[in-house]
């Protein structure tokens, strides 16, 4: 359906402009005589929220504030309706008919308004009419721990990490998207009901507290994160927890799924919210007067853009899918992948190479984007139909598989800001000595961002070796270094008598991560220490040579 846009007295009483818009974005111009101070934050935000500032260093500001309630309320007298406010934009998203939206415009504390869509039903609680799957251990299993969800974490060494003991525990995630059927009973999430960490979320598109339902989208792109269930579909943070936050209208795309974005990060942000997953983008829209342009993808235009980078700043790791669109006439990257801080991703297959959806970069203004890329193409996702494993196509789930990843990692380092993880996942990356417009610094190396953040400049690993512990080889070891400085960098094995037993020179580039081969046939099985040594630094390794036998 399209809409004309008419000024208000060329409209006929059948058509009208409160039936076709009754729901506008209202900004102000200040927050005067506000009873809020920056001084108590504990009146807006959750302790958990204000502990993630203060981690990182980051200080209350003015834009943290809830809106006056003074102009609330005077909002309300003309007969309009406030759906939610804004404290990042000083806004509010308002109901009103065409009278009253005429007066509200016209008030001296009202800097901009616009139209951005219409009022929704009331949401349909369909609690109690789906059955339970009754909660089993004899379900189909692979020998395989993470069951059918192997290669998507272990193309990010995920695993490794994981078996460092970092699965997300004690991190916070949301997740913006637009419906989360059955997520109260998939068995999928059993340990996280039984553990409480399922937070209770909110429909910010039907304006109430049940979010499991509307669509399934948003109960794949969890499953990929949280989901359970060994030998059948294990996550990359099964340990975190969770909030569902229900912001895209499934039914329609207009800008006002845009605003509910807004209030869903600012949601999530009061909550503590550590890392954000957010599968939604936003180009074009029902009606073509709201539609982006390509050049408006430089991190300034979009309103769900511009919140995406305030929730970075307020110390969050917001990740976002970088689009479907590669394949299509618009090609480009949407909001809010656009945003300076915000991690794009872009989608490749089970053989680590691009598939022709995943949106391109750069964002308009040439920035590198997408930034980093996981498996989207046929990602391994939770079922609502019990114990059983869907493949789905998507950067909407390349984005939640990197996303819990990251949460995994971050719980690694509590100490570091949402942006030295988001700095390590790109030096780690495939492609970090030649990023590209493709899928940016490529195919993360968790492991090797761990060693980034820890400092730690060495990486070993065999080529040949069947084993998945980092500092083991039956063929050529690899060597992957970080170098600060570039230039000549010595290599010495030892054996376990100090004996140096290899020697060798080779080149590396400056700030990146060289990976360097190893021939080392000739050495028998057993324990050696490797030391690399750039400049003045030295650094030291221990490996295991396995037996061929």
């Amino acid at each position: 359906m399209k809409y004309f846009w008419l000024p208000l007295f060329f409209l006929f009483p059948f058509l009208n402009y409160g039936q076709q818009y009754d729901k506008y974005w209202v900004e102000f111009t200040d927050k005067k005589n506000t009873p809020y101070s920056i001084h108590r934050p504990t009146e807006f935000l959750s302790p958990r929220a204000i502990q993630r500032r203060q981690n990182q260093g980051i200080a209350i500001e003015e834009n943290d504030l809830p809106v006056s309630p003074e102009y609330i309320w005077k909002i309300r007298d003309l007969g309009a309706k406030i759906d939610y406010t804004s404290r990042w934009f000083n806004a509010a998203s308002v109901y009103a008919d065409s009278l009253t939206y005429t007066r509200l415009v016209k008030l001296p504390f009202v800097k901009f308004s616009e139209p951005v869509g219409r009022r929704n039903s009331p949401g349909l609680r369909k609690h109690g009419e789906t059955k339970r799957t009754e909660q089993t251990n004899d379900y189909p299993k692979l020998p395989e721990y993470y069951g059918l969800g192997e290669n998507q974490i272990r193309m990010l060494k995920g695993d490794v990490l994981h078996k460092m003991g970092f699965d997300g525990d004690g991190m916070l995630v949301a997740v913006l998207d637009g419906g989360f059927s059955k997520v109260d009973v998939m068995p999928f999430f059993d340990s996280l009901r039984a553990d409480g960490r399922l937070l209770i979320g909110w429909d910010f598109v039907q304006g109430d507290d049940f979010v499991y339902e509307g669509s399934s989208h948003g109960s794949h792109v969890l499953s990929t994160m949280a989901a359970n269930l060994p030998g059948l579909l294990v996550g990359t943070a099964p340990g975190a927890s969770y909030v569902c936050i229900k912001t895209e209208d499934v039914g329609s795309e207009l800008r006002v799924e845009e605003d509910n974005w807004v209030a869903g990060i600012e949601l999530a942000d009061s909550l503590g919210v550590d890392v954000l997953n957010s599968s939604l983008g936003y180009t074009r829209f029902d009606d073509k007067k709201m539609n982006y342009s390509y050049k408006d993808m430089n991190g300034e235009v979009a309103r769900i853009t511009r919140a995406a980078d305030i929730g970075a700043s307020k110390g969050m790791l917001v990740v976002n899918s970088a689009g479907n669109a590669g394949g299509g006439d618009w090609k480009y990257i949407g909001a809010p992948a656009d945003g300076f801080n915000v991690l794009a991703v872009g989608a490749v297959n089970a053989y680590n190479n691009k598939v022709y959806f995943s949106s391109f970069g750069p964002s308009s203004d040439g920035r590198i984007k997408p930034n980093v890329a996981a498996k989207g193409g046929r990602t391994s996702v939770g079922s609502l139909y019990g114990y059983q494993v869907e493949g789905a196509d998507g950067t909407s789930f390349a984005s939640p598989v990197m996303a819990g990843m990251a949460a995994s990692l971050w719980q690694a380092f509590p100490d570091k800001t949402n942006m030295e993880i988001f700095e390590a996942l790109e030096l780690s990356g495939s492609r970090a000595n030649a990023p590209d417009a493709d899928l940016g610094y490529g195919i993360p190396d968790f492991y090797k961002a761990y060693l980034l953040l820890s400092e730690n400049s060495l990486h070993l690993g065999g080529q040949s070796s069947g084993s998945s512990a980092p500092n083991s080889f039956n063929d050529e070891l690899l060597l992957s270094y970080w170098s600060a400085e570039g230039g000549e960098a010595k290599i010495q094995v030892y054996n376990v008598l100090g004996k140096e037993v290899y020697t060798g020179q080779e080149q590396a580039t400056r700030k990146s991560f060289n990976q360097f081969k190893l021939s080392l046939n000739d050495l028998p099985a057993g324990l050696y220490w490797l030391a690399i040594s750039d400049g003045e630094a030295v650094h030291y390794e221990k490996f295991v040579k396995e037996d061929l036998k």
